[in-house]
């Protein structure tokens, strides 16, 4: 008895080989294409430079029948590397340069973060001092301390100087002379600023309010620098006359707050735009 042939299996699913093959050379075609129109136009040029500079004149003389190069590394691969390393656009030149800025302003911070710190609690630690010696002379409404971006600003009140006058009082006095120790070891400079209020002053010495804020900022000054040592580089005066005031001067209160002289003791990123 014959035994029948066994019929081979037939896959119906053999036309998913051809589809993935074709799927796949679609794939590379196309990322051929993206790859051929996205050309770094900077690396071309380098490309072509480095052709150039290898099949130069110079380095393959006409008519040798030499191609040997002199010692070392090759005259030519010298030549390449030289034309390639120095080629730079005006872009590329410009951004390097602010990029190098910017990396050497980031280390100066760096560096300095830490004094800031410091500074910012050896600051805090004079304000309190400040505060502590104010509640207990019974003059908190006469002195106010602030801490600002550019450094501790103190605030003495006009009645620490007779009306129309740069004379400090003798109560000014005493509270400069129990300030100015503490200021003094900070080190730090400090800017004496004179305020008045809006009420109009006319004598042979002050003919406006800017000179006699700003007299009585600079009487501040003398006298720190010849009562306590301190460095005439690092004080400086100025006066604002009634221009920045800090209340209304439509009250008594308010213009008795805006006569005032602010001792300003800067922190180091303020002192960097100091002028020197």
């Amino acid at each position: 008895m014959r035994r029948k042939k066994s019929t081979d299996h037939i896959s119906h699913e053999r036309w998913l080989v051809s589809y993935a093959d074709f799927v796949t050379l679609l794939f590379a075609f196309f990322t051929t294409m993206y790859a051929i129109s996205t050309v770094d136009a900077q690396k071309m040029g380098r490309m072509v430079l480095s052709m150039r500079a290898s099949f130069d004149n110079s380095v393959f003389p006409t008519g040798s029948n030499s191609l040997s190069l002199s010692t070392g590394q090759g005259a030519g691969s010298a030549l390449s590397r030289d034309l390639v390393e120095h080629v730079e656009t005006p872009k590329e030149k410009a951004l390097k340069e602010y990029t190098f800025g910017n990396l050497k302003d980031l280390k100066a911070n760096f560096v300095s973060n830490g004094l800031v710190q410091g500074e910012t609690l050896a600051l805090g630690r004079l304000k309190e001092g400040v505060d502590a010696l104010v509640k207990g002379q019974g003059i908190g409404g006469k002195v106010r301390t602030r801490l600002e971006t550019r450094g501790l600003a103190i605030s003495l009140d006009g009645s620490f100087f007779d009306s129309g006058s740069d004379q400090l009082r003798s109560e000014g006095y005493e509270l400069l002379n129990a300030l100015a120790p503490a200021i003094l070891n900070l080190g730090s400079n400090v800017r004496i600023e004179g305020h008045t209020d809006n009420v109009p002053i006319h004598t042979g010495r002050f003919p406006s309010n800017w000179e006699l804020s700003t007299a009585r900022a600079t009487s501040v000054v003398v006298y720190l620098v010849r009562q306590f040592g301190f460095t005439p580089e690092k004080l400086s005066p100025a006066g604002y006359g009634e221009y920045i005031p800090i209340e209304s001067n439509d009250t008594p209160e308010g213009r008795a707050r805006n006569r005032r002289v602010d001792i300003v003791v800067l922190n180091s990123t303020s002192m960097r735009v100091e002028p020197r």
